[in-house]
């Protein structure tokens, strides 16, 4: 950034009106906000006079009157769009009623595109949606011929009316094509790879059979833009074997999946394509959502031979002063565009939990690595955590325990 630009973004940053709303209303907040009454709910904050979102000091709630809405709040807190340097460089639509097709667009979110996933309908482009394309006004991927929105998946998913619609918009369109999942996520991963110009060689696979599990791990590529495929329970579908076997060499592969996920013999084939991993604690969205955050896999990558990285795979999380987000694998629509925060600003990991509950393997992790020490007393000062959604999809109850944690242990 020049000179020149800095002193434009700084005079364009201070005429954001303070206090101001994701939707651009000022914040009201109820006087009985913290009285420790009169809610509906106890042990939380009773009700703010606020629709959309709640902040405490150790915790923010993103959420809109409806998914399309809350996608849009997430698209706005990253990128607020208030000059040249503050837009994404394109948005990525994903359909809001298939999980396993919507996830690989999260990959989409990394470096050279660098942009929020938002939500469409397979035949119409929701208003909100809209609204904030606008809003956002992508400045276009220079690596793609300037290409400002993406749509994930073949017509089946999103339908040629909303690529219509985004065009009169004056948006220039892409889509990843894909007639189905696995498909889809075959082609998402060829895409990215031609931008980077070589095949990641760390790749998260994860189950058709249990798609929820891959809801909180694949915020990591928002963050790391590694590779994303599916395998059925008991078989490799031959699109992603040729994306593996497109690795150079050989693929370092991350299972999301105990054996009832991802079968033994599933992970014995894969063993043809490189080294295969099991994560642990794959058992379910919340225990691996927890695993994955200490996780940390290091070592010899393979790539070029004249550019070869270093492998770097997983968060490995385990000292205060980090940022969460906070979502319920249940209601994914909520959870994928959240992902965004793993992006920018201030990049963590996502954890998994109930509506109305934290958890054990998530309070467990955060009880036992976030809590002040001697050493550090004061990093739990830069803990936060992003609660995804409404009460309706994370309640207040489990706001407030996640800000007790956070603040500096709560009640055990």
């Amino acid at each position: 950034m020049t000179d020149q630009s800095r002193r434009e973004f700084l005079r364009d940053l201070a005429t954001v009106p303070a206090l101001a709303g994701l939707g651009g209303a000022a914040l009201s907040v109820d006087s009985n906000l913290f009285a420790g009454g009169g809610g509906e709910e106890s042990g939380g904050p009773a009700t703010a006079d606020v629709d959309e979102w709640t902040a405490t000091t150790m915790t923010t709630r993103l959420a809109g009157e409806n998914v399309y809405e809350t996608a849009a709040a997430y698209c706005q807190s990253v990128y607020t769009a208030i000059n040249e340097h503050t837009r994404p460089g394109a948005v990525t639509l994903v359909n809001d009623s298939v999980l396993e097709a919507a996830l690989p667009g999260v990959g989409m979110i990394h470096h050279p595109i660098d942009g929020a996933v938002l939500l469409t309908r397979q035949d119409e482009l929701p208003r909100a949606t809209r609204d904030e394309i606008e809003r956002a006004h992508p400045e276009g991927v220079g690596m793609d011929g300037n290409v400002q929105v993406y749509l994930i998946g073949g017509e089946r998913y999103i339908g040629e009316s909303v690529r219509r619609e985004v065009e009169s918009m004056g948006m220039s369109v892409r889509r990843i094509p894909g007639d189905d999942p696995v498909r889809v996520a075959a082609n998402v991963d060829q895409y990215v790879s031609s931008m980077h110009g070589n095949h990641e060689d760390e790749v998260i696979v994860a189950s058709l059979d249990a798609p929820r599990r891959a809801v909180p791990i694949q915020s990591w590529n928002a963050h790391g833009g590694d590779g994303f495929l599916w395998v059925d329970g008991d078989s490799i579908p031959a699109e992603t074997a040729e994306q593996l076997e497109a690795r150079y060499d050989y693929a370092y592969m991350y299972l999301l999946g105990d054996e009832d996920a991802i079968s033994s013999e599933v992970s014995r084939d894969l063993g043809a394509y490189g080294h295969v991993t099991r994560v642990p604690d794959a058992g379910d969205p919340y225990s691996i959502s927890a695993a994955w955050a200490g996780y940390k896999d290091i070592g010899r990558n393979q790539g070029w031979w004249f550019g070869e990285w270093a492998r770097n795979i997983g968060w490995g999380l385990a000292d205060p002063g980090h940022n969460f987000i906070f979502a319920n694998p249940d209601d994914w629509r909520t959870a994928i565009p959240a992902s965004v925060e793993s992006h920018r600003g201030k990049h963590g990991p996502m954890l998994a939990v109930r509506r109305d509950e934290l958890p054990t393997p998530v309070e467990n992790y955060l009880r036992k690595f976030f809590d002040p020490t001697d050493a550090a007393p004061y990093d739990r000062k830069y803990n936060h955590g992003w609660i995804a959604g409404p009460p309706e999809t994370i309640s207040r109850d489990v706001q407030a325990e996640v800000h007790g944690i956070l603040e500096g242990g709560g009640p055990p």
